[in-house]
C-alpha cells in the first residue's frame, strides 16, 4: 500500500454501511487509508522513555458512557454513534482494560488523565468510571486526573431509550470531587479552596500542578457544555502558592489542564475553543517561576509546541483522545536534566493480543465520519474523481497530524493533486487542509526536553 491512496469499492462499501450500521465489520477487511505499516516499526525505535527513571503515563479524553445507559442494538445508539460526542463510545470500557495490560507491561506506575473522562457528565458514567481505575490503582497504578469540558454540570447528560433520549443527572463540582477523591484529590499536598485544582506529589522531588480549565457554572442556562477553557480569578494566587511549595524542597513542577496554553494548529482560525482564556498571564506564571512543561489534551491531537520569552523555554504537550483509533497516548519518563517524551498506540497490541474487532469498529466509524460523510457531501458538486481525491487527502492529512506524524506523510498523499482542489473549492476545509501538515516542532511523537 506504500505511496497509494485507494480505497477499494469493498471498504468504500463497508464504510457507507458502517454509518447506518453498527456491524462489526470482517477482521480481514483491507486497511487502506491507513498510516502507512512501516512507519509503526520505525517509531518503536524512538522510544525515549525506557531511558528514564520515572515511568508515566498521559491519557486524555477517554470519552467514557456507561454501558448501563445505553442498548447498543437500539436505534438511538446507532444514531448517536455517528456524532462527534458519540463515536468509539462503545468499547470504552475494553479500551481501557487494553491500557492498563499495555501500562502494566510497561512497568508504568502512574498515569495522567487530562479531563474528559465521560462524554456526556452523566453521574452513573462517573461513577462506572471510578470504578474502572480503581482497577487501576489496585493493579499498582496511581492515578491523577483533572476534569474535562464534557464533565460537570453537563445539560446533555442523557441514557439511551429506544429511538429516543431521557435526561439524567449530571455532576456539580463537587460531585465530581467526591467521586474521584482517590485519584488526585485525597493525595494532594495542597488544594484550591475555590474549585478543583490541587498540588499532588507523584515521587521524590517532582509534583504535579493540575489546575481546573474548566467553565461550567452556567452550562445550564447556556444548555450546552462551554468548550473553550478558563481560569477563575483565584486560581492564579493558589498556582504561584502550590508551586513555591513544591519548589521550596528542590521539587521540579509539571503542570496538567485539560485546555492548552499554546496554540497547537498552525491555522488561521478561531481557535478560542480550545485554548485557555488569557492564558499568557498563567503561563507568564509559570514561566516566572521556574515551571517548564504543561500536559493538555481536549483537541485530540499529539502535538508539541515551544514558547521561548527570552533565554527561557516552556513546552506545551497536547495528548490524542485515547478512544480514536489508532489510540494513542503518551509515555514520559525523567532523569534529573531531562523529561523523556514519548508516545504510545495501542493498535499493534490490540491486533496481537485478539482485539482486532474493536480496532476495526473504532477505525471504521472513525472513517464513516471523517472520510464517507464529507466524500457523499462533496459528491453534491463535485465529479466524483475529484471529491474523492480531496476527501482522501483530508482525512489521511488529518489522521497523520492527530497522531504527530505530519513530518512522515508520503509524498503520494501531499502531491495527490487533492490539496489543489480543496483550495479551488475554497472555504474551512481548505484552510485546514493546507495547515495540517506544517508545524514548528520537528517531532511531535518525542522529545528530550531539559528541566
Amino acid at each position: 500500500m506504500k505511496g497509494k491512496i485507494i480505497i477499494t469499492a469493498f471498504l468504500l462499501i463497508t464504510i457507507l454501511q458502517t454509518s447506518t450500521s453498527l456491524t462489526i465489520p470482517d477482521a480481514d477487511a483491507p486497511m487502506s487509508l491507513d498510516i502507512e505499516e512501516d512507519i509503526y516499526r520505525k517509531l518503536e525505535d524512538q522510544d525515549l522513555f525506557r531511558e528514564g527513571k520515572t515511568k508515566i503515563a498521559l491519557v486524555s479524553d477517554v470519552h467514557h458512557y456507561a454501558p448501563s445507559l445505553y442498548d447498543p442494538a437500539s436505534p438511538g445508539f446507532q444514531e448517536f454513534s455517528q456524532n462527534n460526542e458519540g463515536r468509539t463510545v462503545l468499547y470504552t470500557t475494553e479500551m481501557m482494560n487494553i491500557l492498563k495490560t499495555d501500562l502494566l507491561s510497561r512497568g508504568i506506575t502512574t498515569l495522567l488523565i487530562s479531563g474528559d473522562l465521560s462524554v456526556l457528565g452523566a453521574r452513573e458514567t462517573h461513577e462506572d468510571m471510578a470504578l474502572i481505575l480503581e482497577g487501576f490503582e489496585s493493579s499498582g497504578i496511581e492515578v491523577f486526573i483533572t476534569p474535562g469540558n464534557h464533565d460537570i454540570n453537563n445539560p446533555r447528560a442523557f441514557r439511551i431509550i429506544g429511538a429516543g433520549t431521557e435526561r439524567v443527572e449530571s455532576v456539580d463540582p463537587q460531585e465530581f470531587r467526591d467521586i474521584y477523591e482517590d485519584f488526585g484529590f485525597n493525595e494532594a499536598v495542597l488544594t484550591d479552596p475555590g474549585g478543583l485544582s490541587y498540588l499532588a506529589r507523584l515521587e521524590t522531588g517532582l509534583y504535579l500542578l493540575s489546575l481546573d480549565s474548566c467553565s461550567y457554572e452556567r452550562n445550564e442556562d447556556r444548555g450546552y457544555s462551554v468548550s473553550g477553557g478558563f481560569f477563575r480569578p483565584g486560581q492564579y494566587d493558589f498556582a504561584g502558592k502550590a508551586i513555591d511549595l513544591a519548589q521550596k524542597g528542590g521539587g521540579k513542577v509539571i503542570v496538567m489542564t485539560h485546555h492548552n496554553f499554546l496554540e497547537h494548529y498552525e491555522i488561521d482560525h478561531d481557535l478560542t475553543n480550545f485554548m485557555i482564556n488569557d492564558e499568557k498571564r498563567m503561563l507568564n506564571l509559570l514561566m516566572d517561576r521556574g515551571v517548564k512543561i504543561a500536559l493538555s489534551g481536549h483537541i485530540h491531537k499529539s502535538d508539541i509546541k515551544r514558547h521561548e520569552r527570552g533565554s527561557d523555554s516552556f513546552y506545551g504537550i497536547a495528548t490524542g483522545s485515547l478512544q480514536i483509533y489508532p489510540h494513542s497516548y503518551r509515555l514520559i519518563g525523567r532523569d534529573s536534566n531531562e523529561l523523556l517524551v514519548s508516545t504510545a498506540d495501542l493498535k499493534e497490541n490490540m491486533i496481537r493480543d485478539g482485539h482486532r474487532d474493536i480496532l476495526n469498529y473504532n477505525r471504521n466509524i472513525g472513517l464513516s465520519r471523517s472520510f464517507s460523510k464529507r466524500y457523499e457531501s462533496l459528491l453534491k458538486d463535485t465529479p466524483e474523481a475529484e471529491a474523492r481525491l480531496m476527501a482522501e487527502y483530508f482525512y489521511l492529512v488529518n489522521l497523520y497530524a492527530q497522531q504527530g506524524l505530519e513530518a512522515s506523510l508520503p509524498d503520494s498523499v501531499l502531491h495527490s493533486g487533492g490539496l489543489e482542489l480543496l483550495e479551488a473549492s475554497g472555504g474551512r476545509m481548505s484552510g485546514f487542509a493546507r495547515s495540517l501538515p506544517l508545524d514548528s516542532y520537528p517531532d511531535d511523537r518525542n522529545a528530550r526536553i531539559p528541566w
